[in-house]
């Protein structure tokens, strides 16, 4: 019952974002695609994971982004996982195309647990050290993020909120990043959607997604999202 509990003091407040003392924000809409694919290779401890996903941006009139994500990882217990990885976080533009794109090492402990036979509960706690173009200095981040996934019964539906904390442990005082990697709070993602497992190893979840991105010496971004994600286990 306390579980039931925190779960829905969590969906209730998963869309607030970060705002306290944040100034003035301007606002932009983007549509995101994720499509993930997972494998525990027929139910051995090891894990591999690969996320493919297109960004726009300016309300969702340019391409801005493509993500690609592989990891792979190991289960230390049915609830504790443990993962390493590599994110290659593509920025695109018409000037540079994808000269810009930013590479990123990462490490991962991953808990899921199953607190009733409808409600999942998942921490991820993520570090990446973020290597930028036409940057010498390397970006140190941490990201947690708590999701919570509810079964509706007798159906394949199921609802699902999450919400990620960006944190980073170190500045870069000069150049393009002055006012982007600064130590402490960098963003803040709320999700909140509705998914339909189509078959066992297929589901597809949409909604919308609240995302701050806070910046020093410059307007705070409101970034208004719509976010599927099209998963695939095998």
């Amino acid at each position: 019952m306390q579980k039931t509990h925190l779960a829905l003091l969590f969906a209730v407040s998963t869309l607030a974002p970060v705002t306290a003392n944040a100034g003035p924000a301007r606002d932009d809409f983007s549509t995101w695609i994720s499509n993930t694919y997972q494998t525990d290779f027929g139910g051995s401890p090891y894990l591999a994971f690969l996320e493919l996903g297109p960004r726009t941006k300016t309300d969702n009139t340019l391409f801005n982004q493509f993500i690609v994500r592989p990891l792979i990882g190991y289960k230390l217990t049915n609830k504790l996982q443990l993962w390493l990885g590599y994110t290659w976080q593509g920025e695109y533009n018409e000037q540079t195309d994808f000269d810009m794109a930013t590479h990123d090492a990462m490490q991962q402990v991953q808990w899921i647990d199953n607190w009733t036979p409808e409600l999942n509960f998942q921490y991820r706690f993520r570090l990446e050290q973020r290597f930028f173009a036409d940057e010498g200095d390397v970006g140190h981040r941490m990201r947690h993020r708590v999701r919570l996934v509810y079964s509706i019964p007798d159906s394949q539906a199921y609802l699902i909120a999450l919400d990620e904390l960006f944190v980073y442990f170190n500045s870069i005082d000069e150049g393009r990043l002055a006012r982007s990697v600064q130590t402490g709070i960098n963003q803040n993602r709320s999700y909140a959607g509705v998914g339909y497992k189509l078959t066992k190893h297929l589901n597809v979840d949409t909604g919308y997604q609240l995302q701050y991105i806070h910046n020093y010496g410059s307007p705070d971004v409101i970034n208004h999202v719509w976010l599927t994600n099209i998963n695939v286990t095998f």
